[in-house]
């Protein structure tokens, strides 16, 4: 199997994607970056992928519970990696490019969050502090149980900055939400707050940060009492249902490859200033122009 990623990254995912087993049948899985609000490199996403199928294959294994160590559960992906970025200045993809980058991206940056969709064992989230980006619509909508706090912060965040980044997190979105919240949350690029969650139905439970391993605790526990074929029967039938709502593989696919035969003029814009300048001077850039282009907008 190809692995993406550079040698220290690649080095230190296993510490970064913590994995415990327990005798009573529940397995967690800890994002382990606290420094950077646990944002994944590609490495992290492939071990995440992993031990999704580990469990999978585990029979001991009833329940798999995800959760992030730090401030945060987890802000999306490590977008300062040097994998998988287009050159700086570059609108438009050709055919061939595409098709590759669609492929290598449907598994390097997908493959975690079809691992948990395909996994037969109830899955059980822990969300506190961010949860953005990929966080949010490849693992938040993808968990079949999360437990989030008051103070979350959940949502596309990066819609206010990479333009149609978006494009496959729509399906999830749209399913979870529904047609209106998604337009809310997707045009606005803001974040809801755990109540917010609770109230659209993407939290299955809301409690103070005090608490929330207590709720985890008791709903793994529930779930883990379960009689294991009835619990698998009920999810395939969910995941059955999934293809009424276009959120199978062959449609994610369709939606990667026709997204990166395109890019949006802030996106470009946005990839260009993060080489040159880092995460922190683009969004600083981005934040710029917007209030610049707010300013114009307003003028009589």
């Amino acid at each position: 199997m190809k692995r993406y990623g550079n040698p220290e990254s690649l080095a230190r995912a296993p510490e970064q994607v913590l994995f415990e087993r327990r005798a009573d049948g529940i397995a967690r899985i800890t994002l382990n970056r606290p420094e950077k609000h646990n944002a994944m490199t590609v490495p992290m996403r492939t071990r995440l992928m992993e031990l999704i199928h580990a469990c999978e294959e585990d029979a001991g294994v009833r329940v798999v519970v995800i959760a992030g160590n730090g401030k945060s559960f987890c802000s999306g992906n490590e977008i300062n990696e040097d994998w998988g970025q287009r050159a700086p200045g570059q609108k438009r993809m050709s055919l061939s490019m595409a098709n590759r980058y669609a492929s290598d991206l449907n598994y390097g940056r997908q493959g975690f969050s079809q691992a948990i969709t395909r996994c037969s064992k109830p899955t059980v989230l822990r969300l506190h502090g961010y949860c953005a980006a990929a966080a949010y619509f490849m693992i938040g909508t993808r968990c079949d149980m999360v437990v989030v706090s008051p103070g979350s912060k959940i949502g596309a965040l990066e819609a206010r900055f990479l333009g149609p980044a978006g494009a496959v997190s729509a399906t999830h979105i749209n399913r979870i939400l529904g047609t209106k919240a998604a337009r809310r949350f997707g045009y606005t690029g803001a974040a809801m707050s755990g109540e917010d969650a609770l109230r659209l139905g993407l939290a299955h439970s809301c409690v103070p940060d005090d608490r929330m391993d207590e709720e985890v605790e008791r709903i793994a526990r529930r779930l883990a009492s379960q009689p294991g074929p009835i619990v698998e029967y009920c999810k395939s039938r969910i995941r059955a249902a999934e293809s009424l709502f276009q959120t199978n593989v062959r449609e994610v696919s369709g939606l990667l490859f026709s997204h990166f035969l395109q890019a949006d003029h802030d996106e470009a814009h946005f990839w260009t200033k993060v080489k040159e300048s880092g995460v922190s001077g683009a969004l600083q850039a981005d934040k710029a122009r917007l209030a610049a282009s707010t300013v114009e907008m307003k003028a009589p």
